[in-house]
């Protein structure tokens, strides 16, 4: 049997190895060879083609940059951006120092309010926009040309807010659940803010009313030892007071249960001897994250429902 070779387009076994030999059988690229017998002028002359072809593999295609402004810094699917701009004329061997340049004069901004991410990756002056590129889908690095996103400098400074997973800050669509996970927060606080304006804050990112909200900070003030934990459960002292913005190492949301008076406070749909009670008006959690299929506001698209059937498909499609 032959050895399987594209130089000497032997060795094809199957169709697949035969289109494999047709298409490589070429050589992969677009210089043209010259006559050897051609006058010196004709050699040196080059094809404008090839020119345009050189430029085009150089340069990559138009980058998309997108800024966001305010105190909620968080990178993901809700956060806002200010506007966005398309970055032409850079190569994959240009660095992200370059980058910042290129959009500081386009923009007529500060440099320093020109630093650029990836997902959640702050990225260095001296990195190449080729190293940009992870073919690992979410890790924010698996698009090409790679997007990124601008933070402006930070006026105070920031402060991790860690939010659990759970149903008041779960997403859904047409009765199936789209997101369920833990939410790191970031936003650019003063030290001079209130924990009442923090919950603010906080309120209107997740949507939870600040009432029920119970945060707890970890400060680490030595790197000897793990730090410990405190409740921020006065509204009126300052971040400066509880010192988030010298040891502050995250904050972490817990929402309340009980009222001032110790009773549960029901904020969800509930059966009893009465029959169905829905959810009160204004409530926030997602009804269609209630898990019982019974009650009568349920969704009718049941979330166990195979979103589609096989054979059913197949029968359609002999159809």
């Amino acid at each position: 049997m032959a050895k399987f070779s594209f130089v000497d387009g032997t060795g094809a076994e199957d169709e697949a190895q035969k289109a494999l030999l047709m298409k490589f059988k070429e050589p992969q690229h677009f210089m043209k060879m010259k006559e050897s017998k051609q006058s010196f002028e004709k050699m040196l002359e080059v094809d404008e083609g090839q020119l345009v072809n050189a430029k085009e593999a150089e340069l990559l295609k138009p980058i998309r940059v997108r800024f966001i402004e305010g105190s909620d810094r968080t990178l993901d699917s809700k956060v806002q951006s200010s506007k966005a701009v398309e970055v032409t004329g850079v190569s994959g061997q240009s660095t992200i120092g370059d980058l910042r340049l290129k959009l500081a004069t386009m923009e007529e901004m500060p440099l320093e309010d020109i630093n650029l991410f990836v997902a959640e990756t702050n990225l260095t002056d001296e990195i190449q926009l080729h190293e940009c590129y992870m073919d690992w889908m979410g890790s924010g690095m698996d698009d090409w040309p790679p997007r990124f996103t601008v933070k402006p400098r930070v006026s105070g400074f920031e402060l991790h807010i860690s939010v659990p997973p759970m149903r008041d800050t779960s997403e859904w669509d047409k009765g199936r659940l789209q997101l369920y996970q833990m939410q790191n927060l970031v936003f650019d606080v003063q030290p001079s803010a209130t924990i009442k304006e923090l919950k603010q804050l906080l309120a209107t990112r997740i949507g939870i009313p600040a009432s029920r909200h119970k945060l707890s900070a970890h400060l680490r003030k030595s790197l000897h030892s793990y730090g410990e934990y405190v409740d921020l459960d006065e509204d009126e002292k300052t971040l400066a007071d509880y010192e988030l913005d010298k040891y502050g190492v995250c904050v972490y949301f817990e929402k309340a249960q009980v009222d001032s008076n110790g009773d549960y406070i029901f904020d969800d749909a509930f059966w009893d001897e009465n029959g169905y009670h829905p959810q009160p008006a204004g409530c926030w959690i997602p009804e269609d994250s209630i898990a019982d299929r019974v009650r009568p506001d349920a969704n009718p698209v049941d979330p166990n429902q195979p979103l589609s059937i096989v054979s059913d498909r197949r029968a359609a499609e002999r159809s």
